[in-house]
């Protein structure tokens, strides 16, 4: 084959130019490769591409009865002995198979297969990524153990409790009590070229980061130098996750459920998994809720939110899915609540129908107390779990009877514990004092990455890690905290909804009535 004069398979022009052509169908050239499938379907560059259908891990991957195969360099450039059986693939069979259809063995391919039209430096470059892919473990994988890390501050409320739910988990996980040794040696993986589901002892790494968010990623730099984790599991930084998210991006280092109120948009981000997307789900939650229920659809709207992250992320959410209609906002210096005086002027002059508050119960305070001689009250009030938790609702009776509350959560059955998944165990190990919605969140994501880890058995490949979690979390019945899951290829938000519901008052506990789930 007549390659890149001068450049050797595994250099890393030739080798970032395959990357290119597999994961976006971009060429040597800068142009997209044409390609067709069954037969005579001519393909886009983004349906082209090697990586919808064999992963970014090379793994491959199942829909329906369509199975892509694995495509690391070591399945592909060596024979297979397990049926069906094929030779070695090397350049001239693997041109054959890309640009014809004609496999090493001489079968046709099946017509789902793309046909492409490569040049020869096109088809260097692939073969030479191909190569890399599975060549190595990723970092932080060594033969009996794997680094994991978590990513706290100490301003973050929920630090503490995601130290003390990953430590105890961590323990019991290298303790053995789980027979991992045992579940090691169980089924085969469907796709991988590796076989083992040797158990590797967790090693867990705090990295608490310190001063300023602009000082944080250099922080994060050194910390990943020193010790390169598989993943970064859980983690909570207060409101503000955008640089640990742009780290992870960057160094390609899985981080698994972190505990973020406002998530980044990820746009076509890999390696960052969320619960959700947050207070900006609520706010979006709460502007369909109103769309779709309210009596006056001319009805006045007053939202108010804290000038801060949090506040400003539910705050523009709320504004985008509202789409243009009339609309005042008041915005709340942060670290600041309303006075009872402007809390009655802003009512009083803007006379709302519906008052969206997206503050938190020390904020609202104020607010309750003008209830009581005032000549216009709006007809509703929505309030969200992400800035003010139910438990912590104390509203008086006027007031609360007209407050709508986007809760994202599974409902709590009566006389249920709220997550009787989690808290089962957390009472189990003395953690039952801990925040429970926080330390659900962090057991959860525990228990994720534990099974996850069982299931790509010894294709420790940070790639195939998230595409497994695409599979195994898809509807998943691992926990309590929501009632529904949904995670596809390419998606990193579990949860794409909330409930909107009525609060009312039994025995002086915040109750729910009437709830609506809402997918925005």
């Amino acid at each position: 084959m007549a390659a890149a004069a001068g450049q050797s398979a595994g250099s890393s022009d030739l080798v970032d130019a395959g990357r290119r052509l597999y994961r976006a169908a971009e060429g040597s050239e800068g142009t997209s490769i044409e390609a067709t499938t069954q037969h005579d379907v001519r393909l886009a560059a983004a349906s082209a591409a090697c990586i919808g259908c064999h992963r970014r891990s090379g793994l491959g991957g199942s829909e329906g009865p369509v199975r892509s195969p694995p495509v690391t360099g070591a399945a592909l450039f060596s024979s297979r002995e397990t049926p069906p059986r094929r030779p070695a693939y090397n350049d001239a069979s693997l041109r054959r198979a890309v640009t014809q259809g004609i496999g090493a063995d001489g079968r046709t391919l099946d017509a789902l297969m793309p046909r492409y039209r490569l040049t020869d430096d096109d088809l260097a470059a692939l073969a030479a990524y191909l190569r890399t892919l599975g060549a190595e473990p990723s970092p932080g994988v060594a033969s009996t153990a794997i680094e994991l890390a978590t990513i706290v501050t100490d301003d973050a409320a929920e630090s503490d409790v995601v130290v003390e739910v990953l430590r105890r988990f961590t323990e019991i996980k290298n303790a053995g009590t789980r027979n991992e040794t045992r579940r090691a040696a169980a089924a085969q993986h469907p796709y991988g070229e590796r076989r083992d589901r040797a158990f590797r002892r967790w090693h867990l790494s705090v990295w608490r980061l310190e001063g300023p968010a602009s000082t944080w990623d250099s922080q994060l730099s050194a910390l990943y130098d020193r010790h390169p984790p598989f993943a970064v599991v859980s983690g909570a930084t207060g409101h503000d996750w955008l640089v640990v998210h742009r780290f992870c991006e960057q160094r390609e280092l899985p981080c698994i459920l972190p505990i973020a109120d406002a998530p980044p948009g990820t746009g076509g981000d890999f390696y960052s998994l969320y619960f959700s997307e947050g207070v900006r789900l609520e706010a979006r939650a709460a502007a369909r809720h109103i769309a779709a229920t309210a009596d006056d659809p001319a009805a006045r709207v007053l939202l108010v939110y804290g000038d801060d992250e949090r506040g400003r992320a539910a705050g523009d959410a709320f504004v985008n899915a509202w789409r243009g209609r009339p609309l005042v906002q008041r915005r709340i210096a942060a670290g600041t609540r309303p006075t009872r005086r402007q809390w009655q002027e802003m009512v009083s002059r803007e006379q709302p129908d519906i008052l969206v508050a997206w503050l938190t119960p020390w904020q609202l305070q104020t607010l309750s107390s003008i209830v009581s001689g005032m000549p216009w009250l709006p007809r509703r009030i929505y309030t969200a779990e992400g800035f003010a938790p139910w438990l912590e609702a104390g509203s008086p009776a006027p007031f609360l009877d007209r407050v709508h509350h986007v809760y994202p959560y599974t409902l709590p059955a009566a006389n249920r514990s709220r997550f009787p998944r989690e808290q089962t165990w957390l009472r189990g190990q003395g953690l039952d004092d801990l925040n429970a919605v926080a330390a659900a969140k962090v057991l959860f994501a525990c228990h994720v990455v534990g099974e996850a880890l069982a299931d790509i058995q010894g294709n420790f490949y940070r790639d195939y890690l998230l595409e497994e979690l695409e599979h195994m979390l898809d509807g998943t019945s691992m926990t309590s905290l929501y009632p529904t899951t949904a995670l596809g290829p390419g998606q990193r938000r579990l949860v794409s909804g909330s409930y909107v519901v009525r609060l009312g008052r039994s025995n002086q506990v915040a109750t729910y009535n009437d709830p609506d789930w809402i997918a925005p």
